[in-house]
């Protein structure tokens, strides 16, 4: 669960799921984790982590400070660290930090080094 405080400083726990079965096209902004076991098309960017389940699919563009695929994901994504899980799979465009591709993960694209300017 991702961690915050509002504006009387209260610690906020917070995970969005896209459960299987929903499709989703359009922007999210996030300020949680999620989770996405369904479908999602568009514009992702997030402060925190992003996690494809098996079943997951993400296309678009997505910014986040971690994404973990064991679905899917389809696209451009900007984050600090990426660990595609054995039979996840990547297809894109990918500016990181750290790059973690287990065994029986795929990768089809092209990487670039994330550095503090970007």
């Amino acid at each position: 669960m991702a961690v915050f405080k509002d504006k009387n400083d209260k610690k906020i726990d917070k995970t969005a799921i896209i459960s299987q079965g929903v499709k989703i096209n359009g922007d999210l902004d996030l300020k949680a984790k999620l989770h996405v076991e369904g479908e999602i098309e568009g514009k992702i960017d997030s402060i925190t982590e992003i996690s494809i389940g098996k079943d997951g699919k993400i296309k678009g563009e997505l910014k986040a400070k971690k994404l973990i695929i064991n679905g899917k994901f389809e696209g451009v994504a900007e984050c600090d660290e990426i660990e595609i899980l054995n039979g996840g799979e990547l297809k894109g465009n990918i500016t990181i930090k750290n790059f973690i591709i287990e065994s029986g993960g795929i990768f089809i694209g092209t990487s670039a080094l994330k550095t503090t300017q970007n």
